[in-house]
């Protein structure tokens, strides 16, 4: 016979595994939240009693509503595929974890605490394993443990002594998620391993767990540099400087850690900036418009375009793809070289939570999402000493404002079950301070100005800060975002060539340099554009090579062009790598005038539109060589 609490046990249950498990399969955590909030209904139904909805949980039901609003008054009825199932209105279902807040006792919130942190472990060693494994964890495994020829490789972040060491991502299927995912449960351990080491008493009766847990600590935050998600990064800065600032006691105190954690992270940083081309890429594009990451900023311009049409009542759920290319058109039209960027883009989200919100449900998703915003903070606030804990929801909500994580099932579920931990009621009654400084390991709560947290007052200006820093980007001309790319033989980027594309006068190389070879990303050999058929382009694909006789002794004495054809399919979507070949490789003879290529599109008969490169080898006589300067046009015409 089932008894009173059977259906609220087995919820719990599966509330537990899938707060442990969500690290290594997003099937599976869904499975898991789902049965959770079966038999969590099942309980209810069975007391006869409504569930009761936390004040969070009735905004976010109300900021996915607000995505139905355009496609019921535009289209007069709500198709349910489209509008529903495969949209964004999809993932309202995970906000219903919600309901756990108020369902599970104090009791049984600690001991989901310690499914999380079982779950950092568990995400920390699948990090580990995929940062020197050949392959990605996760094709693998589902492939059943083999590598299937053409899958994307791992990125290679370095080979040392033979040891090669990868981007970590776990088992998911990019970067940035593995980075979510350890935003959110990387705090867990990092309280864990504070409270060991908080008293002396803790630390000589548990020194044996406290060195492990240190050691795994330091191991997390190792994974999360290397990981070089750059919008966690900035989620755990800001997020950092909110625990300061929750804190009370003498500046003097606080100063002279926090001047060793900065000097610590800055040398981690110079250290990986000056040995790793991938971290110095990571860091480097932060601050370049022409860089290998322009979808963002274009992408902000069509964001911005969009919201100038629809800020009222949104474009509806399912829809961004859609305007995202109507937007694009007129812009691949006027700058046919843009086509492949844009055409890679995600044209799926927005890359900033907040503003996809808005564009769904326009200002009625402004209002809600606030709300959900301004509940969760306050929520936030009472947890007192357990801040550190959840720390990741506030470094999701900072980090939100440069991808759409909330759009991303493997971390809004997690994310959803850290906000079912928080605390549903707080105590007012404060114990008068014993002492006159409070030590560092105290965490306080922020008093409120009136019924307003401090982190929600800091998280709106926060958000102020994004939409303006996003629309300044969003003005940069298109053509601005073009840039020919050179990479070496192993496809590295070449700094040194890169400096002769477009360049007023030859470049110098190290001294004694006698041979160097690059290759010159092109043009497609295709028109094409959004909704159109690939034909033949009439243009023929050209550069100019120049020669400048004032230097002509420090000049190549020998040239070869290589004509080279690469794919142009969607790589991440597909799952693959770029192949490429050789057509044809020309000598060109040093007569001590400007040199032009020229590739004529009509003679390769191939259906799918691929990119026309060069490949460059240069050979001196002289010690003290100069790259030729290189002149290509966007479009190269």
């Amino acid at each position: 016979m089932i008894g009173k609490e059977t259906f609220h046990t087995v919820s719990y249950v599966f509330l537990w595994l899938f707060l442990a498990f969500s690290p290594f399969s997003i099937s599976l955590s869904q499975i898991f939240a789902g049965c959770s909030l079966f038999f969590l209904f099942a309980h209810q139904i069975k007391k006869k009693e409504m569930p009761k909805f936390p004040n969070a949980l009735l905004f976010w039901i109300g900021l996915y509503i607000s995505f139905l609003i355009f496609p019921l008054i535009e289209y007069q009825q709500i198709q349910w595929k489209k509008d529903i199932v495969k949209s964004e209105f999809g993932d309202l279902w995970m906000g219903f974890l919600l309901l756990h807040q108020i369902s599970l006792t104090n009791i049984q919130k600690k001991k989901l605490q310690k499914a999380v942190l079982l779950g950092a472990i568990f995400l920390i060693l699948s990090g580990i394993v995929s940062s020197i494994f050949p392959y990605r964890l996760a094709p693998y495994v589902m492939d059943g443990f083999r590598y299937v020829e053409g899958k994307r490789l791992p990125h290679l972040l370095t080979n040392s002594n033979g040891i090669s060491v990868y981007l970590p991502i776990g088992f998911q299927s990019t970067h940035l998620t593995y980075g979510g995912l350890l935003a959110l449960y990387l705090p867990s351990l990092w309280e864990k391993t504070y409270r060991l080491w908080k008293h002396s008493k803790s630390r000589f009766l548990f020194w044996k767990m406290g060195l492990v847990s240190l050691l795994v600590s330091g191991l997390g935050f190792f994974l999360l540099v290397l990981n070089q998600s750059r919008s966690i990064w900035i989620g755990f800065f800001f997020a950092g400087f909110l625990v300061l600032q929750k804190r009370k006691g003498s500046i003097r105190n606080v100063l002279p850690r926090l001047v060793a954690f900065i000097f610590f992270i800055l040398a981690i940083f110079i250290l990986f900036y000056h040995t790793n081309w991938i971290f110095q890429r990571a860091i480097d594009d932060l601050f370049a418009k022409r860089s290998l990451e322009n979808q963002r900023i274009w992408i902000h311009k069509m964001n911005f375009s969009i919201l100038k049409e629809h800020f009222l009542l949104g474009i509806g759920a399912g829809n961004y793809g859609e305007q995202f290319t109507n937007v694009a058109i007129p812009i691949v039209k006027e700058f046919p070289a843009l086509y492949y960027d844009l055409f890679i883009t995600p044209k799926s989200h927005a890359h900033f939570d907040f503003l996809h919100d808005v564009l769904m449900g326009g200002m009625f998703a402004f209002c809600f999402y606030l709300g959900f915003l301004f509940f969760v903070t306050k929520q936030l606030d009472q947890t007192k000493d357990k801040f550190l804990f959840f720390l990741g929801i506030f470094v999701i909500l900072v980090a939100g404002s440069f991808q759409c994580y909330l759009l991303d099932d493997e971390v809004l579920l997690p994310f959803m079950g850290l906000l079912a931990l928080l605390p549903t009621k707080y105590n007012l009654v404060q114990k008068k301070k014993q002492k006159s400084q409070i030590p560092m390991s105290k965490f306080l709560v922020w008093k409120p100005v009136g019924n307003v947290s401090f982190s929600f007052v800091f998280l709106v200006l926060w958000l102020s800060l994004s939409l303006t820093t996003t629309y300044l980007w969003s003005r940069t001309e298109p053509g601005d975002l073009i840039l020919h790319r050179t990479r070496t033989k192993d496809n590295f980027p070449s700094p040194f060539s890169q400096m002769s594309i477009g360049a007023t006068k030859p470049v110098p190389l190290p001294a004694n340099t006698k041979e160097w070879y690059f290759k010159l990303s092109g043009c497609l050999d295709k028109e094409v554009n959004f909704r159109t058929n690939a034909v033949v382009r009439k243009k023929p694909i050209q550069l100019k090579l120049a020669w400048d006789s004032k230097l002509r002794e420090h000049l190549p004495n020998s040239i070869q062009v290589e004509i080279r054809k690469r794919e142009s399919f969607d790589q991440d979507k597909e799952y693959k790598v770029h192949s490429e070949r050789v057509l044809k490789t020309i000598s060109l003879p040093i007569t001590g005038k400007d040199h032009l290529v020229t590739v004529d599109p009509s003679d390769m008969k191939q259906e799918a539109p691929e990119f026309v490169d060069f490949g460059f080898w240069y050979e001196w006589e002289s010690n003290t060589p100069y790259l030729p300067r290189i002149q290509i046009n966007g479009n190269c015409e």
